[in-house]
């Protein structure tokens, strides 16, 4: 059996140079070893190259879109009318498409971007609806308020000692929250005055399920599996 004195790869009898990092098997195995190819290094390549093919074709295809929508608003609506929307959208969902792809491992960044993201999108159907005006007592509000909570559960998470259902519990929680928000909110934009329903009846119901989690949580935190707790 042949094996690769770079990166330990079993080779086929004959070959000179690996099919994996290339070395060449004739050299020194201590030849520019400051810039040896290991599999996992490979691999992180590979996968780096395929995001950015992916980013780049995605963005073709993004811009494709808006030129084609912009193309047939003007043809058909003599005007520019009804692709501002379709641009909109279409350039939001490249941006998120982009974090995601870009694999940006801080989160605070990662929720700034999304959030700022999304404030773009909403102030572009703002002023492209004539007498709309919403963003700022609507559009505003509610994006701020899932950030909010995006953060507050990431602060929750990173602070846990023992993660587990509790996680859970806590983004079950925060969508009560946020339900309630959203109805104070817009509550106020329709109405002037704030009367609390549906998100209060969905908050009642959401907690039940939180304060569940929280038990098998407690209950596992004290050693029980999970298995035995359900008697599985």
């Amino acid at each position: 059996m042949n094996i690769c004195i770079n990166c330990g790869v079993e080779l086929e009898e004959g070959l000179k140079h690996c099919p994996l990092c290339g070395k060449n098997q004739d050299e020194p195995a201590d030849v520019k070893a400051e810039t040896m190819n290991y599999p996992s290094d490979i691999i992180s390549l590979h996968k780096k190259e395929t995001r950015k093919h992916i980013w780049e074709l995605t963005g073709i295809i993004a811009f494709s879109g808006i030129a084609v929508c912009t193309i047939v608003d003007l043809v058909i609506g003599k005007g520019i009318k009804w692709s501002l929307y379709a641009d909109a959208s279409i350039v939001s969902a490249w941006l998120f498409l982009t974090f995601i792809l870009l694999k940006i491992r801080n989160v605070w960044i990662l929720i700034t971007g999304l959030s700022a993201t999304i404030l773009m999108m909403l102030l572009m159907f703002d002023l492209i609806t004539p007498g709309a005006n919403w963003f700022i007592p609507v559009g505003l509000p509610i994006t701020l308020s899932a950030a909010f909570f995006a953060c507050l559960v990431v602060i929750l998470y990173r602070y846990a000692r023992f993660k587990g259902f509790n996680i859970l519990a806590i983004i079950f929680l925060s969508a009560a929250g946020f339900c309630i928000l959203i109805e104070i909110i817009l509550d106020k934009y329709m109405k002037g005055s704030v009367d609390v329903h549906w998100s209060l009846f969905a908050a009642i119901s959401i907690l039940p399920i939180a304060l569940v989690l929280f038990y098998v949580h407690y209950r596992m935190k004290k050693g029980n599996k999970l298995d035995s707790f359900f008697h599985i």
